[in-house]
């Protein structure tokens, strides 16, 4: 056999091989499943080649291809210092933010509502209280709070929960000190439970905890000219 006919055939094992090889999308899901009994909610090529972005409970993991290894970080880009991490976690945000089950959610409109913003709270949170006059001073915002009894039990919490006017109730205990009403015994609460398992899934340990449409996120309480400055970003 030539040499030319030698290295056409090596070539043709050689692409052959890595084609069997090659991983895709599915797969990872495959092995994924496979080796961890675990269900990927996305599965893309990561910016360094051979190694897969698997998102597990909105979770951001890198795997190889045969997902022989699993592991959490950031990437950083030498070349644009960049964190590569938290611009995919950011984006990822922003194209599942209409999947939040705002059913769950207590919803305020302040002025015209144009603007919104999510935050997980908790009835007994001293934060949470100082954040309602800041939207009433920064206006044009729809605020969707996930009442979750991060802090203290269920105590208040349930019985805005199960009040006639949730939005109300809210707003009158947080912003004016008004107590709720004592909730009924037969009250379905099981919202608060729904909502503390999100805490989990997003990993939330404090309150208040705020989600932008941008995908940022921010803990804490702040001034309206900070809060203000943070929802301007969803007008550019």
């Amino acid at each position: 056999m030539t040499f030319k006919r030698l290295a056409a055939a090596a070539l043709f094992v050689l692409t052959a091989a890595s084609a069997v090889h090659a991983a895709d999308e599915q797969s990872v899901r495959d092995h994924l499943m496979k080796n961890t009994g675990l269900r990927a909610e996305s599965v893309t090529p990561s910016p360094v080649p051979g190694i897969w972005e698997v998102f597990i409970q909105d979770r951001l993991f890198y795997v190889d291809d045969t997902v022989e290894h699993i592991f959490s970080g950031s990437i950083i880009s030498t070349k644009s210092q960049t964190n590569l991490t938290q611009e995919r976690l950011r984006r990822y945000a922003r194209e599942n933010w209409n999947k939040w089950p705002l059913e769950d959610a207590v919803k305020q409109v302040f002025g015209k509502g144009e603007r919104q913003v999510i935050v997980f709270s908790d009835a007994n949170c001293g934060y949470c209280r100082q954040m309602e006059p800041v939207y009433e001073a920064v206006g044009n915002l729809t605020v969707y709070t996930f009442i979750a009894p991060m802090i203290r039990g269920e105590q208040n919490n349930r019985e805005i929960v199960c009040s006639k006017d949730r939005s109300k109730a809210w707003h009158d205990w947080m912003r004016n000190g008004v107590a709720p009403a004592p909730a009924p015994a037969d009250c379905d609460a099981s919202v608060l439970q729904r909502n503390l398992q999100l805490t989990g899934r997003y990993n939330i340990t404090g309150a208040p905890t705020f989600f932008f449409p941008t995908g940022d996120r921010m803990t804490g309480a702040v001034s309206a000219e900070q809060f203000e400055s943070l929802l301007a970003a969803q007008t550019k």
